[in-house]
């Protein structure tokens, strides 16, 4: 039974760090080195281990179970390692600047119906390139810009967001977490690439086949292939790109307080 009492507690450390890790992710407080869960899983992999060697020199019913408890923060670490490893965004090749007119581009909505860069003539739009509806960070922040509707309102700023899911992820996306934003669809990368704002080489996720754990999306399978780099341009009203952020690591995005910044900077006068 001595097996057992190890795997849980493996299991449980793991656990806890997660959900302490995820809940400050939820929160928008995403630690830069997430530390308290990084031991969590250290704490959680060496429990694992010594569980697995305890049943393995007296195997029993209960084996299965101390097998399934034990191996959950070894696997858990090895995928959290390989994302926190690839989280630094490769920056450098954006195709605009502050003061550059908006480039032209067509995408799809998640209704399915098209969207032309024609739409936004006279309009502010703070144009938000996103990795997917899988991604937890993208899903929050694109939650965050919907609490703060009013403050975009009142500079009369639209939100216009664009990954690269398929229009049936855009579609699940917009319906999961309620959003009013215009979202966009380019599974090609055609808008993307003409920004400047792929990540050539990344490890993501499937939009349509993620699920929801500790209330955010995560990918149940993932694999390298391209998607954009989490990136925010706001253009005024005739076109011209006022400021632009874009996130060095894919966890960390600009706060509310960053973007009221820019809002105030761009179009206070």
């Amino acid at each position: 039974m001595i097996d057992i009492y190890i795997s849980l507690v493996a299991a449980l450390s793991t656990i806890a760090g997660a959900f302490s890790y995820f809940s400050k992710v939820k929160n928008r407080q995403t630690p830069k080195m997430p530390l308290l869960f990084i031991m969590s899983l250290i704490v959680g992999s060496v429990f694992g281990v010594a569980a697995l060697y305890v049943t393995a020199q007296s195997p029993s019913w209960s084996t299965i179970v101390v097998i399934l408890l034990a191996t959950m923060p070894v696997m858990m670490s090895a995928v959290f390692y390989k994302t926190f490893k690839e989280s630094k965004s490769p920056l450098g090749d954006i195709q605009v600047q502050v003061g550059d007119k908006v480039l032209p581009f067509a995408a799809t909505r998640a209704n399915g119906s098209e969207f032309t860069h024609e739409e936004l003539k006279g309009q502010r739009i703070l144009l938000k390139f996103f990795r997917g509806s899988w991604c937890p960070y993208c899903s929050m922040e694109l939650k965050m810009f919907e609490e703060m509707k009013p403050i975009f309102d009142r500079f009369n700023v639209k939100i216009v967001a664009l990954s690269n899911d398929e229009v049936a992820a855009a579609e699940k996306h917009q319906q999961r977490d309620h959003l009013t934003h215009e979202i966009l669809s380019d599974p090609d990368l055609k808008v993307i690439k003409k920004y400047g704002v792929e990540h050539h080489k990344a490890l993501g996720g499937d939009g349509v086949s993620s699920m929801t754990l500790f209330g955010l999306p995560f990918p149940t399978k993932m694999k390298y292939k391209p998607m954009a780099i989490p990136t925010s341009i706001l253009i005024d009203e005739y076109g011209v790109i006022q400021w632009i952020d874009q996130a060095e690591d894919v966890r960390l995005r600009a706060s509310e307080e960053k973007l009221l910044a820019a809002l105030n900077a761009s179009f206070a006068n």
